[in-house]
């Protein structure tokens, strides 16, 4: 079998130019991938961060709602308690200052929820 020699295809020089002008392109497209990617995960990393502090946030807030529904039960029921003893201890004032607290305590609670 007679040996083919394969010559080298020449590139003339508008070929090349177009060759680098396209792997220049490609170079510029993933450069600009790789800045956006970097933004993307920054974005990410405070969008994280400001989750966490807005459980934490509602975490707090649960805990305080939790105690003050607690002070708000204790109060009804010493109310409760003090009107199935008749009057009690209260002087009218007294009573209106206690009702006057429990709906304070009711408005913030609501206004929490």
């Amino acid at each position: 079998m007679p040996e083919q020699q394969v010559e080298p295809e020449v590139m003339d020089g508008k070929d090349i130019k177009n060759l680098e002008s396209s792997l220049q392109l490609l170079w510029e497209k993933a450069r600009r991938v790789s800045e956006s990617l970097l933004q993307l995960k920054e974005a990410n990393q405070a969008l994280k961060k400001r989750v966490v502090e807005l459980e934490d946030g509602e975490r707090k807030l649960r805990e305080e709602l939790g105690g003050r529904e607690g002070e708000l039960e204790r109060v009804r029921q010493e109310l409760l308690r003090l009107q199935s003893n008749g009057s009690g201890g209260f002087s009218k004032e007294e009573k209106e200052a206690l009702k006057t607290r429990i709906k304070e305590l009711i408005t913030k609670i609501s206004a929490r929820l």
